[in-house]
């Protein structure tokens, strides 16, 4: 006997399933328009619809609940005994459905709080996060700018769990399970102070080559770029440091004859601030992107889209 019970009880919540999701959603809205008004021309006022249509869809409900929801006594309709029974949860129901219908994030720069992050090197930090910071006091003054470290191997997952918001940095394997955005392109230059014995001239592969080098590697890569190209052109260089942060490069290279193969812009940057000298790298290197990246589930949202538009503005070409 519980067998048989147990497989009633099946059938009866697959009967009820099937019934849940033929039923038109609409029917919801327009019983609850019923048992609130108790009259058809009132429910289809309120519905927006006309009194036939609101007949036509009373009738359905008849047959669909098996029951007359409205009964008419005197000259007035009432609930059923059902139709009173489920009236509040109906209601409630319905005034939730209508607010998931509704719920559209917006973003008002002007008015809006909280905390965008982004996640960078501290090169592109240096060259972007002042103006940023600017648009952001300028348009959402609100709103509080963090940056964070970072971290390639954990950054999909801290842009997927909404941690991160904005990921700026040099486009490579980090962002194939990301949408991705180009900033600008690079080339490396070499940076060095502006008495140094290379500074006068460009330098030769040779005495490139010769020179102790300041490498650095915020992804703590494995070799680079540079020493890549070298040994193709049968050279080798001597890396003296090895940093995580372009923002220790001027101290480091203004009081020795190190030499630091970096992007352009950031020597640009450095070598105005620092009194720094600028040379073009002796060897064919390949150009970069970079690029800002984020998480597709957040492409839609408002906030978000504000924060690509306001990088895009201060990472023009």
């Amino acid at each position: 006997m519980l067998e048989q019970g147990v497989g009633m009880s099946d059938a009866n919540e697959r009967r009820w399933a099937s019934a849940l999701a033929a039923l038109d959603a609409n029917l919801l809205v327009a019983l609850d328009a019923l048992v609130q008004e108790s009259n058809v021309t009132r429910a289809a006022r309120r519905v927006g619809v006309t009194q036939s249509a609101m007949s036509q869809t009373l009738a359905r409900l008849r047959r669909q609940f098996d029951d007359p929801i409205l009964v008419k006594v005197g000259r007035t309709m009432e609930p059923s005994p059902f139709a009173l029974r489920i009236s509040g949860r109906l209601h409630a129901a319905i005034n939730q459905l209508e607010a998931v219908v509704r719920d559209r994030p917006t973003f008002d720069p002007g008015t809006a709080t909280g905390r965008l992050v982004v996640a960078t090197v501290d090169y592109l930090a240096m060259l972007l996060v002042p103006k940023l910071r600017a648009i952001v006091a300028a348009e959402a003054p609100g709103v509080r700018l963090a940056i964070h470290a970072l971290d390639p191997e954990s950054i999909t997952d801290r842009l997927a769990e909404g941690v991160a918001h904005l990921y700026l940095g040099v486009r490579g394997q980090t962002e194939r399970a990301l949408q991705t955005q180009r900033l600008h392109d690079e080339r490396l230059v070499v940076l060095l102070r502006r008495d140094h014995p290379l500074a006068s001239a460009p330098p030769s592969l040779h005495a490139y080559a010769h020179a102790e080098h300041v490498h650095v590697s915020p992804r703590r890569e494995a070799g680079s770029i540079v020493g890549r190209s070298l040994a193709a052109a049968g050279r080798d260089r001597r890396v003296a440091v090895e940093v995580p942060f372009f923002a220790l490069l001027p101290d480091l290279l203004r009081g020795s004859d190190l030499v630091a193969t970096v992007p352009g812009r950031i020597a640009a940057h450095f070598a105005e601030a620092f009194d720094l000298a600028v040379q073009p790298v002796p060897l064919e290197l390949p150009t970069f992107e970079v690029c800002m990246a984020w998480h597709p589930t957040f492409s839609a949202d408002p906030a978000l889209a504000w924060l690509r538009d306001a990088v895009m503005r201060v990472a023009v070409d």
